[in-house]
C-alpha cells in the first residue's frame, strides 16, 4: 500500500491512512512529508489494532527523534521499520525535499578549469593551465571535474550555466570509477555506460548515455539579457564505492 498523506492534511486525515497503512503488510510513506504528528497517528493505530504490518517505510520524511521512539515502542516485532534519510528539509514541498548541497573536488578538475567561489564555480580557461599539483583522481584527457560529494538514491540539485555562441556545457551523473585518462569511450561524460550527461547549448539540449545521444527540443528564448538558465536535475542513484 502507498498512502499519500502529510502533515498538512487533518488529524482526521492522518490518523484514517494510518488505521488503513496498519491493516496491509507493506505501507510506503517515502518522501510524504510525514513529521511527529503523523508518526504518533501511527504509532496509535499500530498500539490499537491487530497490525499484519510487516513493513513501514518513512523514509525521505522528518519523524524526528521523538516519532522514531514512537513507532519503536509500538511496532510489532516482525515489523521492519525505514527512517532513513530524515530531516528537516524532507518536508518541502516537490523536489525541493531530496535537496543537496554540492561542491567541486579541485582533486579530480582538468587542469583548464578554474574554480572560485567556495568550489562552487568551474570556468573553462583554454590554453592557460591551473597550477594543480599531480593527483591519480584529476582527469588529463578532457576538461571534466567531479563533485566531492556522492549522490545516493534521490538526490536534486540546481546548476546554473553560461555558454559564448557555438559553445556548450555538459552536467552530468557518473560513477566514481569512470576512467581519468583516454579517449571520450573512456572519460567522457555521457559515452560510456558509467556517466549520463546532459549537454547544454545556447538554443538547444541533448543528453547522451552510453554513446546514444537524444536530441531534446530547444528551450524557449531567455527572458533576460544574460544568457544564464537554471537547470533542476532530479537522479534516482545507487551507490557505489
Amino acid at each position: 500500500m502507498c498512502c499519500k498523506v502529510c502533515d498538512t492534511h487533518s488529524s482526521v486525515s492522518l490518523c484514517e491512512c494510518a488505521v488503513r497503512c496498519v491493516c496491509s503488510s507493506l505501507c510506503r510513506l517515502s518522501g510524504c512529508r510525514v513529521t511527529q504528528r503523523g508518526c504518533d497517528c501511527l504509532a496509535s493505530a499500530l498500539c490499537s489494532n491487530p497490525s499484519h504490518l510487516r513493513e513501514l517505510d518513512l523514509r525521505y520524511n522528518h519523524p524526528g527523534d521523538s516519532g522514531v521512539r514512537a513507532l519503536s515502542a509500538a511496532k510489532l516485532d516482525t515489523l521492519t521499520l525505514l527512517v532513513e534519510h530524515g530531516g528537516e528539509n524532507r518536508i518541502k514541498p516537490g523536489p525541493r525535499k531530496y535537496g543537496c548541497r554540492l561542491t567541486l573536488d579541485p582533486n579530480t578538475a582538468h587542469r583548464e578549469l578554474s574554480l572560485s567561489e567556495g568550489n562552487r564555480k568551474v570556468t573553462r580557461t583554454p590554453g592557460r593551465e591551473e597550477p594543480y599539483p599531480d593527483h591519480p583522481e584529476r582527469f588529463e584527457s578532457w576538461p571534466q571535474v567531479l563533485c566531492r560529494e556522492s549522490v545516493c538514491e534521490r538526490c536534486y540539485w540546481e546548476a546554473e550555466w553560461s555558454v559564448s555562441e557555438g559553445g556548450g556545457v555538459n552536467i552530468a551523473v557518473t560513477y566514481k570509477g569512470i576512467s581519468r585518462k583516454g579517449g571520450y569511450e573512456d572519460c567522457g561524460f555521457g559515452w560510456n555506460k558509467n556517466s549520463w550527461s546532459l549537454r547544454c547549448y545556447k538554443h538547444s539540449y541533448s543528453v547522451r548515455h552510453n554513446n546514444n545521444l537524444t536530441d531534446l527540443p530547444a528551450p524557449p528564448p531567455p527572458t533576460t539579457e544574460q544568457e544564464c538558465v537554471m537547470m533542476v536535475l532530479v537522479q534516482e542513484c545507487v551507490c557505489t564505492g
